[in-house]
């Protein structure tokens, strides 16, 4: 659970919310990074971060925390595009990624 939830549900507060749960599992020995993405939805870009890591220590499964909470994703730890396509279709969005990087 992340500490600073309260924060989640404030409006675009996606990319602070990764950061909080970043640091947070980082002060707990767990492999994370913030990854912010941007894709197109109706003709127009939007915007996303999540943060991603891996748990339970030694088993390399890669999951994505935002508001939502937590979903296990495919994909490689190093690989911001293939993190972001699956983050969407893991919350149900069929969405075009158009950039991702990690900001750690």
């Amino acid at each position: 659970a992340n500490p600073e939830r309260w924060m989640a549900m404030e409006r675009n507060a996606c990319l602070p919310t990764a950061i909080a749960m970043d640091a947070g599992l980082r002060r707990q020995g767990i492999t994370s990074r913030v990854l912010q993405y941007g894709y197109q939805r109706n003709g127009k870009i939007a915007g996303h971060a999540v943060t991603t890591y891996l748990f339970a220590p030694g088993e390399n499964k890669l999951w994505a925390y935002d508001y939502q909470g937590s979903t296990r994703i495919r994909a490689f730890i190093d690989n911001p595009f293939q993190i972001a396509t699956q983050a969407e279709i893991a919350r149900g969005r069929n969405t075009k990624i158009v950039f991702a990087e990690f900001l750690n």
